[in-house]
């Protein structure tokens, strides 16, 4: 539930706080005021999408914080602790998103950063908004099968009643059977795109064979060795240096060990030295460090000269392997402007053609492979339409007479609301999408005696506003959503129907959080809240200002909705006895 909403520099809103309750919240005030600025800050609190533009003319940034309380929301925590963010023993959830006028943001989840993303992801299912223009998606048939897979995967109980048909088929296998065929679309729009490159036209794929054959045989011809190239660059570097490697590794040997004319090698002078210094250590025997450290010294010269005499020996100035090696070179860096940047790559590619080659050398083979499994899948996909068809069909008619149900709480008891599903007539499993063969579409009469139409040809903007209503209201009862938001759902109505239309959401908000956008007194006066939401201009600048109202103060801005901005002794008397009907009303849905 959302407990608290802080705004700044939102829009026309500089600076505001506020508190919501359980139950019934509604915002009233006049066209224009900001009402609903509120809403569109909520939104982008939950991850919605926004701009810069919301950001309040010369400020650098606007912000939006919003207080939760999870204690009655498990799945949600379960993903704040998945995602590593803390949560309180309260249960207590805050968002904080600022929205930059240089169009970079910042999301913080309980003090952790987070993604718009993240945010919406982690918000998903803690709030639900209806805006006053989403009725308009019902006249969009495609939503149709949605908003019936959405009450049919949702629906679990009815009324805290097990109900055995929906339990059988609208609880999991809607929602299951329709994940397990999407699955398989996409396994056979995958085997599809394999059979068009195989059955494609026959002299493309002889020439990708003739191709592909070509690249094999002048790889393996290679004989590719991983490490090769390095080995090659490092013998390389040798044999070009070899005459300058062999002459100063013989002259260092020489020097080390040998010696040259009448100058003495150094091991013989530092034989010597040894000589000398063991003299002094019997003198002083403080001296034995020095002539260990003599000794080590004749041993590692002794090493470096075998070492440089045998390597001396071993460096082979050989022409012909000089050229191997730089033609060997020039082989491979010919081949890396084909197949890759190195040896590996290289190596990788030519496993990778060999592959390809080899499919194409059985494609026959693979083509009838493909078209088995390609039958298989689509029986399969056409058992588990045949399933959707079923499952919709019995889960359609629950939908439709409980629409039906609340659109005569809502004022128009003789309506009629069909939900239709059709499968092709002699379907089969080449038809089938994502979501299955079916085409779902409301209907509706608004009278006795008329058949059933297409939405948009028969439905009044009233109309519409209830049939969203009713259905929101089906859905909520199902899908376990703490708190619902309705901007304007009342739009085209007026006299009994606003009143149905108030005591619709009064009785959704008897077991939950409702904040309502509204310009109707019938709705408002259900109110377990009231905010004014009005726009004030101070020192040439524009403000929307919040105020939560009390008793006399509801009794004024319902006498303002009734008869206008000035206030009557009438209309005063109207609002109050509006409010005393709509308490003893909601004690009545209380004690239900």
């Amino acid at each position: 539930m959302l407990l608290e909403l802080a705004i700044e520099q939102f829009a026309l809103i500089d600076q505001v706080r506020l508190a919501f309750s359980g139950g019934l919240n509604v915002l009233t005030g006049e066209t224009g005021a900001g009402k609903s600025i509120i809403l569109d800050a909520v939104q982008a609190v939950l991850g919605g999408r926004t701009g810069a533009d919301v950001v309040r003319a010369g400020e650098e940034k606007a912000v939006v914080e919003a207080l939760f309380d999870l204690s009655h929301t498990p799945e949600i925590r379960r993903a704040l602790a998945e995602m590593g963010i803390p949560l309180d023993d309260e249960m207590l959830l805050v968002v904080r998103r600022e929205i930059a006028r240089s169009g970079r943001g910042t999301v913080r989840v309980n003090g952790r950063t987070a993604t718009t993303t993240m945010l919406r992801e982690l918000t998903d299912g803690l709030v639900d908004i209806h805006g006053q223009h989403e009725h308009q998606s019902l006249l969009q048939v495609e939503k149709h099968v949605e908003l019936l897979d959405q009450y049919g995967g949702s629906l679990l109980q009815q009324e805290g009643k097990s109900v055995d048909l929906l339990d059988r088929f609208a609880g999991g296998p809607i929602l299951g059977v329709r994940e397990e065929l999407s699955g398989v679309v996409r396994e056979l729009a995958a085997i599809r795109e394999d059979l068009a490159d195989l059955v494609g036209d026959e002299r493309d794929r002889a020439r990708r064979e003739d191709l592909l054959r070509f690249q094999v045989e002048e790889l393996a011809a290679a004989k590719l060795r991983p490490g090769e190239e390095i080995e090659l660059e490092g013998e390389l570097t040798i044999l070009a240096n070899a005459d300058r490697l062999k002459r100063t590794a013989a002259s260092a040997f020489a020097a080390l060990y040998e010696g040259t004319g009448r100058q003495l090698a150094i091991y013989d002078h530092l034989s010597r030295i040894k000589g000398e210094v063991e003299d002094l250590v019997r003198l002083d025997p403080s001296l034995n460090e020095s002539l260990e450290l003599i000794a080590s010294a004749i041993v590692q010269v002794q090493e470096a000269g075998r070492a440089l005499g045998y390597y001396a020996d071993r460096i082979d100035d050989d022409p012909s392997r000089l050229h191997w090696v730089e033609e060997r070179l020039d082989q491979l860096n010919q081949l890396k402007r084909k197949y890759g940047e190195s040896v590996a790559e290289m190596i990788a590619y030519h496993e990778k053609v060999e592959g390809e080659l080899e499919r194409l050398a059985h494609s026959g083979e693979l083509i009838a492979e493909l078209q088995g499994r390609e039958e298989v899948l689509g029986q399969r996909a056409a058992v588990l339409a045949t399933q959707l068809t079923e499952y919709r069909s019995r889960a359609a008619k629950e939908l439709s007479r409980r629409v039906e149900a609340e659109l005569a709480d809502l004022g128009m008891p003789r309506a009629q609301f069909v939900v239709s599903v059709e499968a092709p007539a002699q379907a089969t499993w080449r038809q089938i999408g994502p979501r299955g063969w079916d085409r779902v579409e409301f209907l509706f009469s608004p009278n006795p005696g008329e058949p059933p139409k297409q939405l948009a040809k028969v439905v009044s903007g009233g109309e519409m506003s209830r049939i969203m209503l009713a259905l929101k209201v089906i859905l909520a009862r199902v899908d376990g959503i703490p708190s619902l938001v309705f901007d304007e759902v009342d739009t085209g109505i007026s006299g009994r129907a606003a009143q149905a239309v108030g005591e619709k959401l009064a009785r959704i908000a008897a077991d939950r959080q409702v904040l309502c956008v509204t310009h109707l007194p019938q709705v408002a006066a259900l109110a377990d809240q009231q905010l004014l939401i009005e726009k004030q201009t101070e020192g040439g600048r524009t403000f929307t200002r919040v105020f939560p109202l009390d008793e006399a103060g509801r009794a004024e801005e319902l006498a303002r909705m009734i008869g206008g901005a000035e206030l009557s002794p009438v209309t005063l008397a109207a609002a109050q006895e509006m409010l005393r009907s709509a308490g003893a009303l909601k004690a009545g849905l209380r004690t239900a």
